[in-house]
């Protein structure tokens, strides 16, 4: 797979990811936070319990030179600690 960069293409939309953990209790796995929805609620969202060393990662399938990352937050307030 070939991308021009200048192209500003979600490469990571809908590829695998993981995170460290599972937020207990809800089924809230890595791959809704990379699925393209923008909605703000709780289980539209990527989401793990506490962790000493949080991190969630994406496999983008072929090797790229990333110029920028994007987050967007929970739009609840309640992502923000």
């Amino acid at each position: 797979m070939l991308v021009d960069g200048r192209l500003n293409v979600n490469v990571a939309l809908n590829r695998p990811s993981f995170q460290v953990n599972e937020y207990t209790g809800e089924y809230l796995p890595a791959s809704l936070a990379n699925d393209g929805s923008k909605a703000n609620y709780f289980t539209y969202c990527a989401h793990t319990d506490p962790a000493v060393n949080p991190w969630w990662a994406v496999d983008l399938g072929v090797k790229l030179v990333v110029a920028g990352v994007e987050f967007t937050n929970r739009g609840d307030g309640m992502g923000t600690s």
